[in-house]
């Protein structure tokens, strides 16, 4: 830390929750900017930001919140012929700034602390083998190479967060995490809203679409896998203020959630809302206001979409849409079986898997006609193909270590993470989460904040110990 800001309030300041909330509600709202107006402006704003932070607290925290809103706030697409330069260059002032704090903050003893790779490890050391047998990609698609280094990313991406990371680290995450389903509903809702405005006749509720750095189906997965952060937030505040905050960013996800017109993010994201529902009723601070703020909200939401867009009418598209229109596995079976033929066709891909990078096709995606890779929509067959038998003892093995990280957590913390991380895992087994970026970058940031941090609580200031300096400044 730079000795001039070495002062007692700052380093209060750095260590009180509500200005970490503040900063985190700052930072997705530079998001919204950045996806909805100006990824320029927005991206400009989040590296100075993040530069004017760590210059002051010397906390490498505030770096995952920009990383975060630098990826979900990407409004362009891909396209395997094209480099995306806009957000690679706001991602190399970040890698910049994570060198530089790393350079300056390396501590021996720090390298001790994250402790749940092994699986994460053997997973990319899985991912990156097959490059060398690969017979799939031509001159014309060769960026598709670095594909199968993706891994490789989540690996480093987690030794750079658990090294570098401090205490009250998990705190502003959750916070953070909170946000982002709000930015994400968001997007979801504003989208609907415009198609809806463009093509009034269509059955919206019918067709996916894209959101810029990912389709809805993406975004109902990230939903599902944020939401129960904000109900923490919710059960845990002991102010109404707080709560009603709560309240709201859970009401907004609910709406983004359904209109992901994801079947499985809606199937998983009602389970989640009751189980977190009965955790609010019995253990909520303020078990009563939180019960009247949700009773209130949603009964107002209800009658605005009713007065708006005809309730009756919503229910019995959604009816037809997943009951009677969508009653199939979309080719999900097709492609289980495709991932199955290719794992069976010979020893070294029985073993060591045929790569990430199996078929190539010409389809639609994130909007518009490209040439991309298959993605086998399963956690279990996608690294089957891409990783063999040694990548599913590899994804097992990981399940432990991720789900050992709860023990001994505070049992109301522990029920949060596993509505989150269970709901998007089975979702896994029928569609991507394992091995796409935007799952995977924050599950390794929270993996290795669980590592380092102890504490769950959100509402209270911890002392400043030995134990705090010596990690941080």
């Amino acid at each position: 830390m730079i000795s001039f800001f070495d002062k007692p309030f700052v380093k209060e300041l750095n260590n009180n929750w509500k200005f970490e909330y503040v900063v985190a509600l700052l930072y997705v709202l530079f998001g919204f900017i950045g996806w909805y107006f100006s990824y320029t402006y927005s991206g400009i704003c989040i590296v100075f930001t993040t530069i004017i932070l760590l210059m002051v607290f010397n906390d490498f925290k505030y770096l995952l919140a920009a990383g975060l809103c630098i990826i979900f706030s990407y409004n362009g697409g891909y396209e395997s012929t094209e480099f995306p330069v806009e957000i690679v260059s706001y991602a190399g002032c970040l890698i910049a700034l994570i060198i530089l704090y790393t350079i300056f903050n390396f501590k021996k003893e720090s390298l001790k602390k994250p402790k749940s790779y092994i699986g994460i490890m053997i997973l990319t050391m899985s991912c990156m083998l097959p490059i060398f047998w690969n017979n799939v990609i031509t001159e014309e698609y060769k960026l598709m190479y670095f594909i199968y280094f993706s891994w490789l990313l989540y690996i480093v991406l987690y030794f750079i967060v658990g090294i570098n990371i401090g205490k009250n680290s998990l705190r502003f995450l959750i916070f953070t995490f909170s946000f982002l389903s709000v930015l994400i509903s968001l997007e979801c809702v504003i989208t609907m809203l415009k198609m809806h405005k463009e093509n009034p006749t269509w059955n919206m509720l019918a067709f996916a679409y894209s959101l810029g750095w990912g389709i809805c189906n993406e975004a109902a997965i990230l939903i599902c896998f944020f939401l129960p952060f904000a109900f923490y937030e919710l059960i845990k505040s002991d102010d109404s203020i707080m709560s009603l905050a709560a309240v709201i960013k859970i009401m907004i996800s609910i709406m983004g959630l359904f209109l992901t017109n994801s079947r499985g993010g809606q199937l998983f994201g009602i389970l989640e809302i009751v189980i977190l529902l009965v955790l609010t009723a019995i253990k909520s601070k303020k078990r009563w206001t939180n019960l009247v703020f949700l009773g209130l909200l949603m009964a107002l939401g209800v009658l605005f979409i009713h007065l708006k867009f005809d309730l009756t009418r919503i229910i019995e598209i959604l009816k037809n849409v997943n009951i009677s229109e969508k009653l199939d596995d979309n080719g999900r079976f097709d492609l289980y079986q495709r991932a199955f033929n290719l794992w069976n066709k010979n020893w070294v891909n029985r073993i060591f898997g045929s790569g990430i990078v199996s078929e190539i096709e010409v389809r639609m995606s994130y909007g518009k006609l490209g040439t991309i890779f298959t993605v086998y929509h399963s956690t279990f067959f996608e690294t089957l193909v891409f990783g063999g038998a040694i990548g599913i003892l590899a994804l097992m093995f990981h399940f432990y270590e991720k789900y050992k990280q709860l023990y001994k957590k505070d049992i109301l913390f522990v029920f949060v993470m596993l509505t989150s991380y269970i709901s998007v895992d089975i979702y896994g087994m029928f569609d991507n989460t394992y091995g796409m970026y935007y799952y995977m970058v924050p599950l390794v940031m929270i993996m290795a904040a669980l590592d380092t941090d102890k504490s769950v609580e959100l509402f209270i200031n911890q002392p400043m110990d030995n134990e705090w300096f010596k990690y941080i400044y």
